[in-house]
């Protein structure tokens, strides 16, 4: 018997094949929301080893923190 998945518009035969593709959509999604709202705050954002860096003034961390909640 053979279960099928489908997301997106594609279909996934093993779970582990589904788990990678709802991750990577995951971490682009955090991305996108943080990006945007470092880009309406005016603030920078960094892609380090550790994670994301956010780099402004403290006004504009401000604006940045009240934008991605």
């Amino acid at each position: 018997m053979t279960v099928k998945f489908r997301y997106k518009g594609r279909t996934f035969n093993s779970a582990q094949s589904l788990n990678s593709a709802l991750k990577r959509d995951m971490n682009q999604a955090v991305e996108r929301s943080i990006r945007s709202a470092a880009s309406g705050a005016g603030a920078r954002v960094r892609k380090t080893g550790q994670g994301y860096t956010v780099e402004g003034s403290e006004e504009q961390l401000v604006r940045f923190n009240r934008r991605l909640r």
